[in-house]
């Protein structure tokens, strides 16, 4: 299983996708109807995979429908890691997949985490800009990001201004009020 630190070999190299598998996992144990969109790394390769246009080989992983009746174009991440090459797409991600009607969301999901930690691609942003830049001996670029509140990061309650200050990113509220899932 990932626990949000392990490489990409690491991650896929056992055959399974574990952020998309806790992804289902959480899906279907939350009465959420989930169609998988983009690529698989581990079924139906593409040959020439890096020829195709970054935005298109970026596809969200899924499209959900949760109980509320609410859309949502998901892409699914299992690290913490996150690409200066993803980073510089993120606004064409937003443009290209998300709408009014179904946002473009992030679903961080790691072992032994409860929940996904939900984030919209602004607040995603905001994380990518309060890091600092790591390199892999592959010479690509990332940086990790702070979403398990390792450094007690702080997230206003975004609905309820009455709400105080709180430690979040992965609680009950904060996914029912903001995304209603």
């Amino acid at each position: 299983m990932s626990n949000g630190n392990n490489s990409y070999f690491e991650r896929v190299g056992a055959g399974k996708s574990y952020g998309e598998v806790l992804f289902e996992l959480y899906c279907q144990e939350n009465n959420c109807q989930f169609q998988r969109l983009g690529f698989d790394e581990n079924q139906g390769n593409v040959p020439n995979f890096w020829r195709i246009n970054s935005v298109l080989r970026n596809l969200p992983d899924y499209v959900i429908n949760n109980s509320k009746g609410k859309t949502f174009v998901v892409a699914v991440k299992g690290t913490q890691n996150f690409k200066k090459k993803e980073f510089e797409l993120l606004p064409k991600m937003m443009e290209a997949f998300g709408s009014p009607e179904a946002p473009l969301i992030y679903a961080f999901c790691f072992e032994n985490e409860t929940l996904p930690i939900w984030l919209k691609p602004k607040e995603l942003l905001e994380l990518y800009n309060q890091s600092q830049d790591e390199q892999w001996p592959d010479k690509v670029i990332y940086r990790k990001l702070n979403i398990r509140n390792e450094n007690e990061r702080l997230q206003y309650a975004l609905l309820d201004s009455q709400k105080p200050v709180r430690p979040v990113l992965q609680s009950n509220d904060f996914s029912e009020q903001e995304f209603g899932l």
